[in-house]
């Protein structure tokens, strides 16, 4: 069993980094919250009926585990050191990133989820607990947002 959640939690490991990323801001904060959701989940991974679902249940648990840090520390801060964050990325990886980041937490998640972690608009809508059309119409609007910050980087 061990063995089935390491191959597991391997696959998706980066993709959840990016999700606590998105949401919190801080490479520091975002692994201990990962940290943290990867303890609750081995914990209870008996549990778990379908295996097939591992990836979009520990996504859940590590967006529950930022929301509970955010409520609990009342979080403000904005990322300032994304070179220890992206220090293994392609530069072109990193340099995405980076515009993901300076994304609010509310816009980050959807392209987190949906392009970082493959999931498609149906997964997320159901991650998130909102309406696939909801998903569609955010995830369009971070995209937008992103383009700007994108190529107001790239001019400069």
């Amino acid at each position: 069993m061990r063995e089935l959640f390491e191959q597991k939690y391997k696959e998706c490991e980066k993709a959840l980094f990016l999700v606590a990323i998105g949401y919190l801001h801080n490479t520091e904060d975002a692994k201990d919250c990962v940290q943290e959701a990867v303890i609750s989940a081995f914990q209870s991974f008996d549990r778990l009926k379908d295996k097939d679902l591992f990836k979009t249940w520990l996504t859940r648990i590590v967006i529950n585990k930022c929301k509970d840090f955010l409520k609990k520390k009342r979080y403000t801060e904005e990322l300032t050191d994304t070179s220890n964050v992206f220090y293994n990325m392609p530069t072109s990886e990193m340099e995405i990133m980076d515009c993901i980041c300076k994304l609010s937490s509310k816009m980050s998640i959807y392209i987190t989820l949906r392009f970082y972690n493959d999931m498609n608009y149906e997964e997320v809508a159901k991650l998130l607990k909102l309406s696939t059309s909801t998903v569609k119409y955010r995830t369009k609007k971070a995209l937008s947002e992103f383009k700007k910050i994108w190529e107001g980087d790239v001019k400069k």
